[in-house]
């Protein structure tokens, strides 16, 4: 197995951080469903724990939420070497939206 780590800043407090993974998560098999397959999820404390089937290989992360970052670790097969960059940016950048506080209403001048 390939271990892979990473980080991306958040503005959510612990639990409020914890809680979008969750939704994120829980949200994987209807936003991508002919990539993402198996998922299941253990949430202990500041954690997340994801395992999950893409593209035909077996994927595990745990999230480790601080303050204001989430630690990422990652298990890729050895067969997903190629794709262990790819699989890297897509994990961060599809968390990094799902952590996003959500946008205010812009107002406009009458």
């Amino acid at each position: 197995m390939i271990e892979i780590e990473s980080s991306v800043s958040h503005q959510l407090g612990k639990t409020g951080a914890v809680k979008r993974i969750q939704e994120f998560v829980g949200s994987l098999p209807q936003r991508f469903p002919q990539q993402v397959h198996q998922v299941s999820m253990q949430a202990h404390d500041n954690a997340v724990e994801v395992r999950f089937a893409a593209y035909g290989y077996i994927i595990q992360w745990k999230a480790e939420v601080y303050d204001t970052c989430i630690v990422l670790h990652g298990l890729i097969p050895d067969a997903a070497r190629k794709f262990q960059h790819k699989m890297m940016q897509t994990v961060v950048d599809r968390l990094s939206d799902a952590v996003r506080p959500a946008s205010l209403p812009v107002r406009r001048a009458a």
